[in-house]
């Protein structure tokens, strides 16, 4: 009798592994910038609306231009998250809103995933120049240099 309750134990042990091993396996989906932001730019559109306003709605934009201060960008991404793997980028927005000389509101471009351009970084350095020590600085480095006590 007792064998049967431990082949069933270890049955339900296994299954109730298996079962907490696949649930954590899941993934995740994570939204990063303005939530609903599809929404409340329709309503920025139709009102018309001014710099402080579309800051009280949208909040702070992500980036302003740099050289055109009249120019806000705001960022939205959905990223999927899935155990040790590369995030992958399901969704990514950007919106630039573009002001007159009033501050309001003339014209919003949207702009995806296709228009992202990839970068390719290159791996030289640049060496700094003054961060090399001359030969008498190398002689004389412990004298005079430091004040700490043991």
């Amino acid at each position: 009798m007792k064998l049967i309750y431990k082949k069933i134990f270890y049955k339900f042990l296994i299954c109730t592994l298996l079962l907490i091993s696949f649930n954590s396996c899941a993934g995740r989906i994570s939204n990063h910038g303005v939530l609903n932001i599809e929404n409340k730019i329709n309503t920025i559109i139709e009102r018309k609306l001014e710099k402080a306003e579309v800051e009280a709605l949208l909040g702070p934009p992500s980036t302003v231009s740099s050289f055109e201060f009249n120019k806000w960008y705001y960022i939205n991404n959905k990223i999927k998250h899935f155990a040790f793997f590369k995030p992958e980028i399901i969704k990514h927005n950007v919106y630039e809103l573009i002001f007159n000389s009033e501050n309001q509101i003339i014209e919003i471009n949207l702009y995806d995933e296709k228009d992202l351009n990839e970068i390719t970084y290159n791996d030289d350095f640049t060496d700094t120049k003054g961060n090399k020590k001359t030969l008498l600085q190398n002689i004389f480095k412990g004298i005079g240099g430091s004040t700490l006590t043991q």
